[in-house]
């Protein structure tokens, strides 16, 4: 038997404004509110051979109580603290663990505090690091830091002669001397932090047509993606000036950064007036992830919540939802939404529905690490869809806009955010934002007793739908009926066309609840079939099929390894996709199919490996996949395949544990060298990376579906 601790390659989450957060102390762990960091003057210097930074920080610090007689900074032992002073005078000081507490400060409300300090960066994390090329610095590895709302920002760095920097603000100095460079930067309007200092060596791309200039930093070799990177953030910022605010920084960066940094759930990471991708952004085969997909988010992280700025517990709903459905607005606007932008095809939406199903989801507004809740994106993004569909589109954009006018470098609540809603659709919200980001949980609804009857030359067709369960919910949803003459005019293969109309469910205004409500729709033909939110526009349990997909959502796993034949082969396999979804959050088990019980099936994940020749555990169970061999060929769609160099993957649910999932792993020969992506598919056939044939199994819900006979 072999144990490893891995994490998926692929994986979904893309974390951005929260990474910045992410292992931080809370102000409230910080001498609570007494005081605040208002500005930084920083004169930081960097020794790549030696791995060592110095540093000289004076930080402008505003009281926020009249008794603040000392101060506690979070600041990392690895640094030595020549001297602190305030005005010329000696502060003494106490340097513990993580902690620097600072006695006899001035009685000023509002004073300076110099710092001075140097040390090696010999600690590694997935946050820091310092190498002879590059360097990628969070806020918090190299400076000390406590509750912020910062209103000025100078950093000069200074650094080997070659380098470029990318830091928050506009380049105010560029000095070269022997073998070194400074460069002075300034940020004169509010930031919630710093966030990242990056530097070192890059190929350059600059744009600055009169607008706001932008320029691409990234590796030599991924040189050809620069224009694209330009083209697609330069896009993007003129959409969301125009349609939110315009943009207050004076310039925006994209850079490349290596794919240690932030760990592997992470993608880019935005700071005020640049974002960070990863360099697996332009190497991967997972559309759900490249470019096109990623930057438009990072792009909208210049608003929310760089522009309004909001507390940890709010960044689900009002940083990560508002950049996802930004991202999904500007692809709308331009007619390239991708599947990031079809909520009711999300290729997270089945992973969100089995958390609920199982009690495993959190409310969008509390703290958390987003990185291990990357359907956390998906519930909020849909909450905004659902927003936008009960005030209407006017009233929603116009919420956006106000919003970043508003609260521009002001904090802002989630209540700022309702009442502003409220007031805009001059509807009363409460029961939304209850329900939708402050509860847990997703209801389940249904459509029952529908008919269709003739009534001179159109047809009535009338039914029930009701909320299931005992959870009460409140919303506003469609029910449509689809038409055949829609079918036919639109061609073969193409989705009918519905007629429909919305009722409510739940609290109505004399605050009586209503769980079951009729419908009527009347239609010019006969219908063929009646759906429950036929565009998917609302959150609720739906059955949807099984697809690769899925593995995007971290979880224990079971990898189930055939020894009757290719044993060595299929083995090494598995070892190959466990090592490629390193350390994502999963936890990885890989056994013979010699020594299986049903206790192991019972995995909520099982991945197994090898033909039914090869693993007695497949010969088993194959009667549960739609696909099987004939022997040691294919058979799809009544045609035999059999070639040397492709494999089939099919994932099915787990037929011994609700909500789990079941993947088969099936190279047709030892010449086969597939890579286990998150396909969105329930099976694909594949040669390498590279889809060869795929499809989905068909799933029928009849909670959401009635055939009209």
């Amino acid at each position: 038997m072999i144990q490893c601790s891995v994490r998926f390659l692929i994986c979904c989450l893309i974390l951005h404004f929260i990474c910045i957060q992410c292992g931080s102390v809370s102000a409230q762990d910080i001498d609570d509110d007494k005081f605040e960091i208002v500005a930084h003057r920083i004169r930081l210097q960097l020794y790549p051979l030696a791995n060592a930074i110095s540093c000289i920080d004076t930080l402008s610090i505003k009281k926020r109580s009249k008794d603040a007689e000392h101060i506690t900074l979070k600041f990392l032992p690895a640094y030595k603290i020549e001297r602190i002073t305030s005005k010329g005078n000696d502060i003494d000081y106490k340097h513990e663990k993580d902690y620097l507490h600072l006695d006899d400060i001035p009685s000023d409300s509002l004073f300076d505090i110099v710092i001075t300090y140097s040390g090696n960066l010999a600690f590694r994390s997935e946050f820091n690091l310092l190498t002879k090329d590059r360097a990628v610095l969070r806020e918090e590895g190299i400076l000390p830091y406590g509750r912020r709302t910062l209103q000025f920002v100078r950093i000069s760095l200074v650094v080997p002669k070659d380098w470029e920097t990318i830091v928050p603000g506009r380049l105010i100095r560029h000095d070269s001397f022997n073998d070194s460079t400074l460069f002075v930067w300034e940020c004169g309007e509010p930031i919630p932090m710093i966030g990242w200092i990056c530097a070192g060596k890059f190929w350059t791309l600059k744009d600055d047509d009169g607008g706001i200039p932008i320029t691409v930093h990234v590796f030599e070799e991924d040189s050809s993606q620069a224009r694209k990177i330009l083209s697609l953030a330069k896009d993007a910022l003129t959409y969301y000036s125009e349609n939110f605010s315009p943009y207050r920084f004076p310039k925006l960066s994209v850079v490349e950064v290596e794919d240690w940094v932030g760990g592997p759930s992470v993608l880019a990471i935005a700071a005020p007036s640049f974002v960070m991708v990863k360099k697996l952004v332009f190497t991967t085969a997972d559309t759900y992830n490249q470019l096109e997909a990623i930057l438009p988010h990072e792009v909208a992280h210049q608003w929310w919540p760089l522009t309004a700025f909001i507390e940890d517990e709010d960044a689900a709903f009002l940083a990560e939802g508002m950049c996802e459905y930004s991202a999904l607005l500007f692809n709308e606007s331009r007619g390239t939404k991708t599947a990031r932008d079809s909520l009711g095809h999300h290729p997270l939406l089945r992973s969100l529905l089995a958390r609920v199903s199982k009690g495993k989801d959190l409310p969008l507004q509390q703290k958390a690490d987003l990185r291990s809740l990357p359907t956390h994106y998906l519930k909020s993004c849909y909450v905004h869809n659902m927003l936008r569909n009960i005030v209407g589109d006017s009233v929603f954009f116009q919420l956006y806009r106000e919003y970043a006018r508003r609260f521009a470098a002001k904090r802002v609540s989630m209540d700022d955010f309702q009442h502003l809603a409220e007031n805009l659709s001059e509807r009363e919200l409460d029961w939304f934002f209850n329900q939708w980001v402050k509860r847990k949980g997703v209801p389940r609804l249904k459509i029952y007793n529908v008919k269709s009857t003739q009534v001179g030359a159109q047809w009535k067709t009338h039914g029930r739908v009701r909320m299931v369960g005992y959870d009460k919910y409140t919303t506003f949803i469609d029910i449509g009926v689809e038409l055949p003459s829609h079918a036919e005019a639109l061609g073969e293969g193409v989705p009918s066309g519905h007629v429909t109309t919305r009722v409510k469910l739940g609290i109505d205004s004399a605050g009586t609840y209503h769980n079951d409500v009729p419908f009527e729709i009347l239609s010019d033909e006969k219908p063929v079939r009646a759906i429950l939110d036929p565009d998917g526009d609302v959150l609720k349990i739906q059955k949807l099929p099984v697809k690769l997909g899925d593995l995007r959502d971290p979880a224990d796993g079971l990898m189930i390894v055939g020894t009757l034949h290719n044993s060595e082969y299929l083995l090494d396999l598995a070892r190959k996709h466990s090592e490629q979804m390193e350390r994502s959050g999963w936890s990885i088990e890989i056994k013979a199919d010699t020594n299986i019980t049903l206790g192991d099936l019972q995995t909520e994940r099982v991945l197994l490996y090898g033909k039914p020749t090869e693993n007695g555990v497949v010969e088993d169970l194959q009667g549960r996949f739609p696909l099987r061999f004939h022997r040691d060929s294919l058979v799809i769609h009544n045609e035999t395949i059999f070639d040397s160099t492709l494999t089939l993957m099919q994932a099915i649910e787990n037929p011994f544990i609700p909500q789990g999932i079941m993947c088969w792993i099936a190279p047709l020969s030892r010449k086969a060298e597939p890579d286990l992506l998150p396909y969105n598919h329930s099976w694909v056939l594949v040669r390498g990376k590279d889809e060869i044939a795929s499809g989905s199994w068909e799933v029928r819900d009849e909670d959401l579906v009635v055939e009209i006979r």
